[in-house]
């Protein structure tokens, strides 16, 4: 009895926690009326999975292998194919036992791990697509492959979908669907839109992790225009350097960018927040301004639920959240001058009641078009009808 009628498996290949390991446990806590196991590699993923009561099988062969330098080797590639060899009938001998049918990778490399239990044991697979790829890349040719023997692409937004088709063809456009990642509202006092972290101060802020492409000296330059002539402002650089060379290395260079910009009281770095209240009651304005388009945004999603201001490239996932003046500010991609204008804007009307309507409308945003029941429904009804299909194949 404990086995569901309808029963997927969760595919992830990363033994770190990231947002598509938050996707995950979204779907598996809150869509109803489906039984969910997740195969992750051992690690952080694996532990916090299992911190929530899931069904977890852990696998060392699913971990995700990186390219080396700046491409795949015939090694890197080698190694894939060897680690996909080793985890196939592991995952096969789980799923029977479980009774799933339905595999949802989680991304492109998960579903490559998916696609010999497709061809050998007829499978369902739908995959998860949470990145835009470059037109030249290893990963977006990839695409081709795997929308040949995939049910569905379920995208996190339709910038997404939109880079998909482009590697894919038009033709392909009815195995794809959009399902925007959602949230809950957190609870707030009452008459909370024009309350502040302090009465004197403008806090502006950058969450996540410290890599080239968050854009981070963009707005650090920004910001050394602005707060010359307005110094009650401070940006909160709110995240970490992440392992490898590269992001350690751009992490250092912003310290030193700030040392000699004399700016060391005003860029305040602070490191990793993982609790969502602490984090976001830290700061007045969000800036969301990566170099590379972004396939969506939660940090976006959970300030405008926390009441901040937002400013956003105007382009990828966080313009369909943002509408300009409205919601939120969107600015032009990597043009830091525009960027130092939009947030003079911010600074200047900052007390104004328009500022109050536009925090408004950002809470209002997200419970109306991105709520976690919306989220929930769509994976529902798509988990339930492959389900179905993977039934009556098996009957015939």
């Amino acid at each position: 009895m404990a086995k569901s009628k309808n029963s997927v498996l969760l595919l992830s290949v990363m033994d770190s926690w990231g947002g598509g390991e938050e996707v995950l446990l979204k779907i598996a806590l809150h869509v109803d009326d489906i039984v969910f196991s997740v195969a992750t590699p051992p690690g952080t993923s694996a532990e916090k999975f299992l911190a929530n009561r899931l069904n977890v099988f852990t696998l060392a062969s699913l971990k995700k292998i990186y390219r080396t330098n700046d491409g795949w080797t015939f090694f890197d590639k080698l190694n894939v194919l060897i680690n996909i060899t080793k985890s196939v009938f592991p995952l096969y001998f789980f799923m029977r036992r479980e009774k799933i049918s339905v595999i949802a990778a989680n991304g492109n490399f998960a579903a490559l791990f998916a696609l010999p239990l497709v061809f050998l044991f007829k499978k369902k697979l739908l995959v998860i697509q949470h990145l835009l790829y470059e037109r030249n890349s290893f990963e977006g040719r990839l695409l081709k492959t795997l929308v040949k023997y995939s049910d569905m692409f379920i995208c996190v937004s339709k910038s997404v979908a939109e880079n998909i088709i482009e590697f894919t063809g038009n033709q392909t456009r009815n195995k794809i669907t959009v399902i925007y990642n959602g949230i809950s509202l957190p609870a707030l006092p009452e008459e909370t839109t024009n309350v502040r972290v302090s009465p004197s101060k403008i806090y502006f802020a950058v969450v996540g992790s410290i890599i080239r492409e968050k854009g981070h000296d963009q707005i650090i330059d920004a910001f050394s225009q602005l707060v010359s002539s307005f110094p009650q402002c401070k940006l909160l650089v709110i995240g970490e350097a992440r392992e490898e060379k590269s992001s350690k290395f751009f992490y250092r260079s912003l310290e030193v960018k700030t040392e000699n910009l004399y700016l060391s009281d005003k860029i305040l770095f602070k490191g990793y927040v993982e609790d969502k209240k602490a984090l976001y009651n830290q700061f007045d304005v969000l800036i969301n301004y990566s170099i590379v388009p972004e396939s969506f945004s939660l940090t976006v999603l959970e300030a405008l639920a926390y009441n901040k201001i937002v400013i956003a490239s105007n382009e990828g996932g966080p313009s369909e959240i943002i509408e300009h003046n409205a919601n939120g500010f969107l600015v032009e991609p990597r043009n830091k001058q525009a960027l130092f204008q939009v947030m003079q804007q911010v600074v200047m009307k900052f007390h104004d009641e328009a500022m109050d309507e536009v925090r408004k409308n950002g809470r209002a945003t997200v419970d109306k078009k991105f709520s976690l029941n919306s989220f929930a429904e769509g994976y529902q009804n798509i988990f339930k009808n492959y389900s179905n299909k993977s039934k009556q194949c098996r009957a015939t």
